[in-house]
């Protein structure tokens, strides 16, 4: 997950054509004019944690409370500047898949991209990699700890019974996507950057339908366009960033009935997304927020939906504050999320319809809460301590179920936990 800082210093990095936009990859070339650099990357994150619930303990299942995580990343890529002044390379991020014992696990690709770039000219870059949306995002306060509910400590709890978090540095909807996205050259502190997809695949596609027989589930975007920008400026000692995107894109049609036919919806709207943030720093201490606002519906922290016919707009709002003190960061940041939510099977208990908008007794709504820390042991480690709160609400969903029903509408969980990442 990007801090606030790095996400600047990539800014900074990219107005010259330079920047690596692999996840919490910042890299900037130091090849002489006609040579190159490669790199090989990789960091190794490990932590451990204790929640709670109320999905703990569901029909007989029991959910281990306390739990070691860890992980490795990879990040290879090459940076090279030829005589004539052209910047360009390449860049990738390997992960593994999480499986459940070692002979089961394997590598994946999340991105991989090359890049062209002259300074004054600005960057294009091309293959499955972020776009604007996700390279000018502000305010969202991930770097005081783990990264809060979109780090990796609350993958300790039960999936149904974490907050979803609706910001848009998200794999599903703009990191591992195929695209092309110019980035500008930095004018007195400002950037700008359009990105285009036309599928919403990733770069090992060899082919995309535009009708699909069977209905698709969520939506799928198509023809998207992602144009975004940053203003970074220092006034005296005082920092002030602001960033913001517009997103839009049509969808595959589809045709048929999933197997819940009584929940499909009528049809979805076409994706549209307004987002953006701000911070002010000074003597240490950064303040801001962000807001995500559009026609979309998110029911977990790593899918985005289109919203169905039917359904209502998206909201999401952040604020949050963190603290600089030599290698200590400090912070917290509190959100809230409204969405269309799950489209459930069975009778809503509640006593209304079950619609094309899903359950007629709201939407759901989600809230979080993290706090904690980050110190920097040495260059390369660092230690965390992150305390999350979530809660979730959805009139006559079953959170344990994923049916309609009257029992567990309301979820809440928290964790506590600390970790290391150990980065080379």
């Amino acid at each position: 997950m990007r801090n606030i800082l790095l996400a600047t210093t990539a800014m900074l990095a990219a107005s010259i054509g330079l920047v690596m936009s692999a996840e919490a990859q910042t890299t900037t070339s130091t090849a002489a004019p006609g040579s190159v650099i490669v790199r090989l990357n990789g960091r190794v994150n490990w932590y451990a944690g204790v929640e709670s619930s109320s999905l703990d303990s569901i029909a007989g299942t029991k959910t281990s409370t306390t739990s070691f995580l860890s992980y490795f990343r990879l990040f290879p890529g090459f940076d090279g500047i030829a005589a004539n002044g052209l910047h360009y390379g390449a860049a990738a991020e390997i992960r593994i898949n999480s499986g459940s014992s070692a002979s089961s696990e394997t590598l994946y690709v999340h991105q991989a991209y090359g890049y062209l770039g002259l300074p004054k000219l600005g960057q294009v870059s091309f293959g499955q990699e972020n776009g604007p949306v996700v390279v000018f995002e502000t305010g969202t306060f991930e770097g005081f700890n783990d990264g809060g509910w979109w780090g990796d400590l609350p993958g300790i709890v039960p999936t149904n019974a974490e907050a979803v978090y609706p910001f848009v540095d998200n794999g599903g909807l703009s990191q591992e996507t195929d695209k092309i996205v110019y980035l500008s050259p930095t004018f007195g502190g400002f950037q700008f950057g359009l990105g285009y997809e036309p599928n919403h695949t990733a770069e090992n596609e060899t082919s995309a339908d535009t009708t699909v027989t069977t209905a698709v589930s969520g939506g799928t975007p198509r023809n998207l366009i992602d144009f975004g920008g940053q203003y970074t400026k220092t006034f005296g000692g005082i920092g002030i960033q602001i960033g913001a995107d517009y997103l839009h894109s049509g969808q595959v049609s589809g045709t048929g009935s999933q197997s819940k036919s009584y929940t499909t919806p009528s049809g979805y709207h076409d994706l549209s997304i307004i987002s953006g943030g701000a911070t002010v720093s000074a003597a240490g201490f950064t303040v801001g927020g962000n807001a995500v606002y559009g026609d979309f519906n998110q029911v977990s922290g790593y899918t985005f939906e289109l919203e169905p016919n039917g359904g209502q707009a998206a909201i999401g709002v952040l604020v949050g504050a963190q603290y600089t003190m030599g290698p200590v960061v400090v912070g917290a940041s509190v959100f809230r999320f409204n969405t269309t939510g799950d489209l459930p099977g069975g009778i809503d208990a509640a006593g209304g319809t079950i619609s094309s908008a899903g359950l007629t007794t709201g939407q759901q709504v989600n809230n979080g809460l993290a706090a904690g820390g980050t110190y920097t042991l040495v260059p390369g480690v660092s230690l965390f301590v992150d305390y999350d709160y979530g809660w979730r609400h959805q009139g006559g969903y079953d959170f344990a179920t994923g049916d309609a029903g009257a029992d567990h509408n309301n979820v809440q969980s928290q964790l506590f936990g600390v970790g290391t990442q150990v980065q080379w």
